[in-house]
C-alpha cells in the first residue's frame, strides 16, 4: 500500500509505543507467510485495541479514522450499489460530500473497483477508515445476506401488464348436410341451365359477330367453344349452389 501519510505504519506503531522491534519483526514475518497486510496481522496478533491499530494505519495512509456509529450514514447513498460488490470488497458508501462518494472501508480498494464507484456514482471516492469489526456489523445492517439492490425507479413505476397474444384458432367448417331431393332437383335444373344458355349466347354470339364471319370459322367451332364456356359456366353455379 503506498504511503500518503508522512511515516510508514512501522515506524507509528513503534513511536506509540504498540510493538518492540522485535514483535515487528515476527508479525511482518507472519503477514508474509500468510499473504495479509501488516496492519491485519498486527489486528490479529491482538497486541493493541483495534482502534488504537487502525487509528496508526489511517495516519500511514493520511486517510482519516471513525468509529462508524460517528459516521452520518445517508441511506439513499447506501442502496445505489449492489450488496454482492459492498460485500465482496468491504466498502459501504455512507455519503455524498463536496462533489465525492465517500466509502467506509478498512482499507482503499483496488484502482478497479474505485473506477467502477466512479461510474457509478459518476463522483470520485474518497475514504474514512473504521475498524473491521465495527464494518462488519455495519455490513449485515446495511447488506444482510439474500438483500439485492433495489431500483427505486423501477420500484416506484406501475408495472405494465404483459401482452399476451391471443392464439388465432382455425375457424370451424360446419358439417355439409345432405342435400334434400328437392335441392338436388333444383340445383341440376340451375347447372344445365346456365350450360344451355352459355352454349346458345356464345354460338349465336360468334355465329352473328361480324369478327367471326371475317374469321371464317364453321358453327362446329361455335359450338365447341360454347361448350367449354357453358361448362364452366355450369360448374360455377354448381359449386355456388353448395355453399
Amino acid at each position: 500500500m503506498k504511503n500518503l501519510g508522512g511515516r510508514k505504519f512501522e515506524t507509528i506503531l513503534i513511536k506509540n509505543g504498540l510493538v518492540t522491534e522485535e514483535q515487528l519483526q515476527q508479525i511482518a514475518r507472519y503477514a508474509e507467510a500468510v499473504g495479509i497486510d501488516l496492519y491485519e496481522a498486527v489486528l490479529q496478533k491482538k497486541i493493541a485495541p483495534p482502534d488504537t491499530v487502525m487509528m496508526a494505519y489511517a495516519e500511514s495512509l493520511g486517510l482519516p479514522f471513525m468509529h462508524f456509529e460517528d459516521i452520518s450514514v445517508d441511506e439513499e447513498v447506501v442502496v445505489q450499489i449492489d450488496p454482492t460488490t459492498a460485500r465482496q470488497h468491504s466498502l459501504i458508501p455512507v455519503s455524498i460530500d463536496h462533489g465525492y462518494v465517500r466509502l467506509a472501508v478498512t482499507k482503499p480498494v483496488i484502482p478497479d473497483v474505485a473506477d467502477e464507484l466512479r461510474m457509478i456514482f459518476n463522483l470520485p471516492v474518497r475514504y474514512v477508515l473504521c475498524t473491521p469489526a465495527e464494518l462488519s456489523a455495519a455490513m449485515t445492517k446495511y447488506y444482510p445476506r439474500g438483500a439485492v439492490r433495489i431500483d427505486k425507479a423501477a420500484a416506484n413505476s406501475t408495472p405494465s401488464e404483459p401482452v399476451v397474444k391471443k392464439k388465432v384458432l382455425p375457424k370451424e367448417k360446419k358439417p355439409v348436410e345432405p342435400m334434400s331431393d328437392e335441392e338436388m332437383k333444383d340445383r341440376l335444373l340451375k347447372t344445365f341451365a346456365t350450360f344451355n344458355f352459355t352454349v346458345a349466347a356464345v354460338y349465336f354470339a360468334c355465329l352473328y359477330l361480324p369478327l367471326a364471319r371475317w374469321i371464317g370459322e364453321s358453327s362446329y367451332t361455335f359450338l365447341s367453344l360454347g361448350g367449354i364456356i357453358g361448362c364452366a359456366a355450369a360448374w360455377a353455379v354448381w359449386r355456388g349452389a353448395s355453399r
